[in-house]
């Protein structure tokens, strides 16, 4: 997978940067058996519906990933390492937990420098 979103330019004008990654698993494959119900964010119950929106994978080095959710489940279009001081700063914060995450402000904001959103 490319270290790049340039690799992913077609997708960055639709990213969600209020999206986490559990409210889009809520949304999009636990929509059956749970109370997320308002009138903002309904749960997703019909096909071709997708949300696109940017997480943090700590399952090894951070680095910030593309995902896109649809009611099959999650796909990873792109990612990039995290620079190393935010690296340290996001592993100072979590210690030694593992999984993708959402992203802490001075990630989202390096997010956005780096996609000129």
């Amino acid at each position: 997978m490319s270290n790049d979103f340039r690799a992913c330019k077609e997708w960055i004008n639709e990213v969600n940067w209020d999206m986490i990654h559990e409210d889009a698993v809520t949304l999009y494959l636990e929509w059956g058996n749970n109370n997320y119900r308002d009138d903002m964010r309904s749960p997703v119950t019909r096909s071709g519906e997708y949300s696109v929106y940017f997480a943090i994978d700590t399952w090894g080095a951070p680095k910030a990933v593309l995902m896109k959710m649809d009611n099959y489940g999650s796909q990873v279009l792109c990612s990039k390492d995290v620079p190393d001081d935010l690296a340290r700063e996001l592993r100072n914060d979590i210690k030694n937990i593992k999984g993708i995450l959402g992203l802490t402000p001075p990630i989202k904001a390096w997010l956005r420098q780096e996609v000129n959103a």
